[in-house]
């Protein structure tokens, strides 16, 4: 899927060129309703664009510098179409965040929307104001507030920061490295198991989940961010962006 160049309603972007947001909805106005709504947690220089999301879409130039992509779906009978539109998103835009907002009643598979390639999911009962508290807590989160980039050195089996070098293991570095080349940034507890050279039909997941909080924790005693999250009944998953490859 490719974003088309023409956008709904187009911000300024900033002079600095930092990232903005992109909100997409079946209809452009609840689009634009979502992005009033994003609009309150947002500062006023940063770029934020609405648009509608079609079956197909012409290739936009500034597709990959969106920080944050919010996928408004507000058809509860349509999700399992929808995860194919997660899925082809992020295809075509594999840096920005991508937030699948679920609007109405119902429950729906936040698993498979991870696995898709959405980052966030998000349950909205209306796109009202009070919405727009819920929203808060993403904006709040360390998804969105994380500031700190690190880069994996394969060579010098580390993480390497801004001002600090974090050694880690071998096997806790193709862990990392397997993480940061999947588009989903998602590992079931079988990959990770097979990674570490464990029998993926004997391991002990309390093995697993023990190797996994030691690097989780070394990651955030070294640099004060919770790196790898737990998908429950599923896996793990790298926060976006986090990590690169040297």
């Amino acid at each position: 899927m490719m974003l088309s160049g023409n956008l709904a309603t187009r911000s300024p972007r900033p002079t600095n060129d930092e990232p903005g947001v992109l909100t997409l909805g079946r209809t452009r106005g609840v689009a634009e309703h979502f992005k009033a709504l994003v609009a309150q947690h947002l500062r006023t220089d940063m770029a934020l664009e609405a648009d509608a999301y079609t079956s197909s879409y012409q290739l936009n130039e500034q597709s990959g510098s969106y920080r944050a992509i919010f996928l408004v779906i507000d058809s509860p009978q349509a999700l399992e179409d929808n995860l194919a539109l997660v899925e082809n998103l992020r295809s075509d835009n594999l840096k920005p965040i991508i937030c699948a907002v679920i609007t109405g009643r119902g429950a729906f598979n936040k698993i498979k929307y991870y696995l898709a390639g959405a980052d966030v999911c998000i349950k909205l009962n209306t796109l009202s104001d009070d919405s727009a508290e819920l929203l808060g807590e993403f904006f709040n989160s360390e998804e969105w507030q994380r500031d700190i980039d690190l880069t994996l050195d394969p060579t010098r089996i580390c993480l390497m920061g801004t001002s600090k070098k974090l050694d880690i293991s071998f096997a806790e570095m193709k862990i990392l490295e397997a993480f940061a080349q999947t588009s989903n940034h998602i590992l079931s507890h079988d990959e990770i198991a097979s990674i570490m050279g464990l029998n993926t039909n004997f391991y002990d997941p309390r093995a697993l989940e023990k190797s996994i909080s030691r690097l989780r924790g070394k990651i955030k005693d070294m640099y004060g961010t919770n790196a790898i999250q737990s998908i429950r009944g599923y896996g793990y998953r790298l926060l976006r962006g986090l990590i690169s490859t040297a």
